[in-house]
């Protein structure tokens, strides 16, 4: 291969690792790029809902208040545009929104703008909708890509991921399933659940919404309390000053 053939495809190969990087999950990577996967916290969980706000809103709101539990909805922009009041209720209800995505894509196999365009476009009809800042973020299938991870900072956002998850969305998922993937939490955990099938399996909301009393139960015997990430932050500043 002549010495400008090479000298291409070694750039190419850079690039290639460079955009991909943040996608990792692992030591050194993860220290490098760093996200949320923790709250510091003594005796609370945050729960975490991605993909909505759908149709079925309402029931994981009832059920979430019959438990007098608090949520962080990483919601999404094709979602919001739909029915924008359902934002506003998430948040009267008191729980905390983020942002997901305006459309609900891969970040590793979007260009750096197309992925730039897409969370300022979902930024700005959360806020619309909201008539509040955004804070928090967590890409589509928790892939960042360097475009995402650097625009995200330049937001001034908290890059969210998580500790523990459900795979409430897959087909083979059921009530216990999905609580059982959770485990057994431990204080500062971020879980990640899903409130809306358009991205997943059809009905799957219905097992995840069927699945939040056990896991209520078992946070309760666990003596923790399930806590929006809003909450925790807040806790932990206060904490620390």
């Amino acid at each position: 291969m002549p010495r400008v053939g090479r000298t291409l495809l070694l750039a190419s190969s850079v690039l290639v690792a460079a955009h991909a990087a943040p996608a990792i999950r692992r030591w050194p990577v993860d220290y490098c790029f760093p996200r949320m996967t923790r709250i510091n916290t003594g005796d609370a969980v945050a729960l975490t809902f991605d993909d909505g706000p759908d149709q079925e809103l309402e029931a994981f709101l009832d059920l979430l208040e019959s438990a007098n539990a608090r949520a962080t909805f990483f919601v999404v922009g094709e979602q919001v545009r739909r029915d924008p009041a359902k934002l506003r209720e998430t948040i009267c209800r008191g729980h905390d929104v983020g942002v997901h995505c305006y459309r609900h894509r891969n970040h590793l196999f979007m260009t750096p703008t197309e992925v730039v365009e897409d969370m300022r476009r979902a930024k700005n009809v959360i806020e619309e909708a909201t008539q509040r800042p955004t804070r928090l973020f967590r890409p589509p299938y928790g892939r960042f890509s360097l475009a995402s991870w650097i625009e995200a900072g330049s937001q001034g956002w908290e890059r969210v991921l998580w500790s523990r998850e459900g795979q409430d969305h897959a087909a083979w998922a059921t009530p216990q399933s999905v609580v059982d993937k959770i485990g057994r939490p431990m204080a500062g955990d971020i879980l990640l659940l899903h409130n809306s099938d358009r991205y997943a399996t059809p009905g799957s909301w219905r097992v995840t919404l069927e699945a939040l009393p056990i896991l209520f139960d078992r946070i309760a015997a666990l003596t923790l309390r399930a806590c929006s990430i809003g909450e925790l932050l807040g806790e932990s500043s206060s904490h620390s000053e």
